[in-house]
């Protein structure tokens, strides 16, 4: 970008052309107010705070530095008298219709107006007249706490609602003096739409958008903030915490990360009530000979549940033990639990909660498009121009992936829902289509169908990339629209029109949302997905691929390091001689021979008898899925149960052993987000409490001691070794905002995954004559 020269203070500054002068001032080091100017908001000129002198021959004016663009050879002063009186003058102003109640604000300390009030030392005397008096907390609204009497104005709220949410519930009613921020029609928030995901009262300068949790309890000066990342869904979210001893008091957004750059769902930033609440596990419990739980050390609970695994072991009986994991664990817990299955208890029963849909994903697509994992950035998704979501309520289950999706909507993009209920993007949808529950592989098809008999598709990029194009076409010649439209519910002229409208505009996005719980779809599903992005060209761009949306937290995690039945970490198959012998020269322990049970399979040979230990880490069995009255009964047939966990959970009821585990923001380690971007895990406290890899490593050294890791940081190198999309990844070179796989030799990540070539060119690996 072409660079000019300007004057700032006297002092020459080089520019970026068309930067504003706020820009040019701060990358000088020159210090500019603002109140309503906000870097991650678009810009709005509400409070000309940020007013600085431009100096022309003759005479000088006042301009708006947050919007006025820099200019070859302009003067500009940001300290003279003349920006100082206007400056304290609007701050007289907004002084004189504020409450002067700072001793009991809860934003004392963090006021953007109060720190503004103190540098230009204004102290709101100046003017007298007329102040509104609007109700406070008027609203009732469960999670944030409104009082307008504070309000400057500044318009952040309904940028950040309708920019980064994409709600549009705030707004500006009246004029002049009478002008305020509500509602349409000024309804309660809830009935306006809010989707509570708590933005405006992050972008909030002076608390009068706040929230309810911790109001009135701590002061901001006594609160410690620490930023990890929030692993209650697949986005993987930078958040920050605020911290009151080992109590949450706040969660904010933290803008540095890519993943979510500012944005927070209603999940992350209210649902802490696991970390404070009273479901909290607190005590180390062991179940004695009279069948009560009973509270003991830390380390006779290690020691009895690892009495107990060893016995079935040694006893030639391991394929009768099974260890789950849920999807708020750090990957080195997941690397650490699965050498722990396989080294220490010699068996392949090891999976995580959300598996059994994980693992169509990655044969599915690791055979079509080389790596089964989402192919593109959650960012790229706001540079589609179609859009086909189907799978999990995306707004509620990948919040951040649905507010791309908006974002891609207001640039233009035609959406296209498929869902059998109403669900959250639903209102942004050009087309909603009420499929049948589980037909999505119909409505897929249907696309595929329909784009080659009107030759739809995109010929030159076929050609360039791809090859058995004309075995795809005969596949399809005996599929019949009618068939696919009655399994699907909907007429074969709508799914005529919805292929037309994905396939008109490119390029087109296809994302799927998982969730534990629902029909898992087969790898045939997710190979047609790649077919239908391979004929519109979409693969390997910016607003393109298909776009698999993890159903927990730290799933792609999960999988990346092994713990599933049927692969070792790095995606090694589990019955492979080749990898045994490598892993077990690298362990210096054998490892068992076929696959493993999935925790489905799991809870039958529960019910069978057949298995009859379990270890659950931070996974919820009565939330899984399965009727409660079978998940009982199945844990009540096991001679050996171990739950660890942050939160107590109707297992413990069952458990022989209970072992309280510190929640995802006291641990270290790392994680892996839907996008593939492996991040770190920062502890922002420390409350005393074991971590699930201690735990886990406390087992391993129990069971054989030349297993164990001396800490986190071997865990990870020595899962390095084993994972080549990882490449000898150091992790002292992960920066906050991380990294995403597969990682280059010299260190750089892969933002979207292109083709995979083979003798050049992609092949379609569907064909619907295989079905």
């Amino acid at each position: 970008m072409a660079k000019i020269t300007l004057k700032i203070n006297g002092q020459d500054v080089q520019a970026d052309e068309g930067s504003t002068i706020l820009q040019a001032a701060k990358e000088a080091g020159i210090y500019v107010p603002t109140l309503c100017y906000h870097p991650f908001l678009p810009l709005e000129e509400a409070c000309r705070i940020c007013v600085v002198e431009e100096v022309r021959r003759g005479w000088s004016t006042l301009v708006a530095a947050c919007v006025f663009p820099v200019r070859q050879g302009m003067v500009i002063e940001t300290d003279s008298e003349m920006v100082n009186e206007s400056r304290r003058t609007i701050l007289e102003l907004l002084l004189s219709d504020h409450p002067n109640a700072c001793m009991t604000c809860q934003a004392t300390g963090e006021c953007e107006l109060q720190d503004l009030a103190y540098r230009f030392k204004v102290g709101g005397g100046a003017y007298h007249g007329q102040r509104h008096k609007y109700p406070v907390d008027s609203d009732p609204h469960p999670l944030l706490h409104i009082d307008m009497n504070k309000c400057v104005l500044c318009r952040r709220c309904i940028r950040a609602c309708h920019d980064i949410q994409g709600a549009d519930v705030w707004t500006k009613v009246g004029r002049g003096f009478n002008q305020r921020i509500s509602t349409a029609f000024e309804l309660p928030l809830l009935d306006a739409g809010c989707e509570s995901c708590g933005h405006c009262a992050d972008f909030c300068p002076v608390d009068a958008i706040g929230v309810r949790g911790g109001r009135g309890e701590v002061r901001p000066w006594n609160v410690v903030s620490g930023s990890t990342i929030c692993l209650q869904c697949a986005c993987g979210c930078l958040a920050q915490y605020q911290m009151a001893g080992d109590k949450v008091m706040r969660v904010r957004a933290d803008f540095r990360s890519p993943a979510n750059r500012g944005a927070l769902c209603k999940l992350g930033r209210f649902n802490f009530d696991f970390i404070n609440g009273p479901q909290r596990v607190t005590e180390t419990l062991v179940r004695g000979e009279g069948g009560e739980l009973k509270p003991v050390a830390l380390a006779e609970a290690i020691e009895t549940a690892a009495k107990g695994l060893s016995e079935v072991r040694d006893a030639g009986e391991s394929a009768s033990i099974g260890i789950i994991a849920g999807g708020m664990l750090a990957n080195e817990d997941y690397y650490a639990a699965q050498k722990l299955a396989r080294g220490g208890l010699f068996t392949n029963n090891i999976d995580h909660v959300s598996g059994p849909w994980q693992l169509p994903v990655y044969e599915g697509l690791s055979t079509s498009l080389g790596l089964g994992a989402m192919t593109n950035s959650l960012e790229d998704l706001s540079q589609a121009r179609s859009i086909l979501v189907m799978g999990s309520n995306t707004l509620e289950k990948q919040a951040i992936a649905a507010l791309k999706v908006r974002a891609a909507v207001r640039n233009g993009a035609k959406l296209l829902l498929a869902h059998p209920r109403e669900v959250g993007l639903g209102k942004d949808a050009k087309m909603q289509l009420a499929i049948q529950p589980g037909s999505e592989d119909a409505l897929v098809l249907a696309f595929i169908k329909t784009i080659l008999d009107q030759k739809l598709y995109d010929e030159a990029f076929l050609e360039a990339y791809t090859q058995d194009f004309d075995k795809l076409v005969r596949s399809m010649e005996k599929v019949e629209l009618a068939e696919l439209a009655e399994k699907t519910g909907l007429s074969a002229a709508v799914l005529t029109e919805a292929a037309q409208m994905y396939a008109a505009q490119r390029p087109a996005c296809l994302i799927y949302g998982l969730e534990t719980g629902a029909a898992a779809l087969n790898e045939t599903f997710y190979r047609m997905c790649a077919a239908l992005q391979l004929l519109l060209g979409s693969v390997g761009m910016a607003g393109g691929g298909v776009n698999v949306l993890g159903a927990a937290g730290n799933a792609q995690g999960a999988a990346d390091f092994g713990a599933w039945p049927k692969y070792l970490p790095g995606y090694r198959p589990a019955g492979q001689s080749g990898t045994k012998k490598m892993i077990a020269k690298l362990w210096g322990a054998e490892l068992p021979g076929a696959a493993g049970l999935s925790w489905p399979e799991m809870f039958e040979a529960m019910e069978k008898g057949t298995l009859t230990c379990l270890y659950l880490i931070g996974v919820d069995p009565f939330s899984v899925g399965i009727a409660p009255n079978k998940v009982e009964a199945a844990l009540a047939k096991l001679k050996l149960l171990i739950v660890q966990d942050c939160r107590k959970t109707r297992a413990v009821d069952f458990a022989h052993v209970v072992l309280p585990a510190a929640p995802f923001i006291e641990k270290q380690g790392t994680a892996i987000n839907c996008e593939r971007r492996l991040q770190k895990l920062e502890p922002v406290v420390r409350s005393g409490v074991a971590g699930d890899f201690e735990l886990i490593n406390g087992l391993l050294k129990a069971l054989n001691e030349s297993l164990a890791f001396t800490g986190v940081d071997q865990a990870f190198a020595e899962a390095v070794q084993l994972h080549k999309d990882l490449d000898n990844l150091n992790l002292v070179a992960v920066t906050v905002e991380g990294v995403q796989l597969p990682v280059s030799p010299e260190g750089a990540g892969t933002e979207r995954l292109g083709l995979p070539l083979e003798e050049g060119k992609a092949k379609f690996k569907f064909y619907a004559a295989r079905m």
